[in-house]
């Protein structure tokens, strides 16, 4: 069991490192990818066409959020 969850751990840990290689077109792409696109459309709140819709915003938050100077993650709560 410890040896999984630590297997798993390492796992989760490599992920969050790729990601945050990724830019905001690797994002976007996940997002909009046949496996996920109709999972996020579902969670889309209706919108009017903008410069950035929704998948493109929310790509860009992501790169922010995961790039490697964590200045995201040091924001006070």
């Amino acid at each position: 069991m410890i040896n999984a969850t630590l297997h798993t751990a390492k796992h989760q840990r490599q992920r969050i490192q790729d990601y945050q290689q990724t830019d905001s077109l690797g994002f976007f792409n996940l997002l909009t990818s046949a496996e996920l696109l109709e999972h996020v459309e579902g969670y889309l709140p209706d919108h009017r066409e903008r410069l950035f819709p929704p998948t493109e915003t929310l790509s860009l938050f992501l790169t922010q959020v995961m790039n490697a100077d964590q200045s995201c993650q040091r924001t006070p709560t």
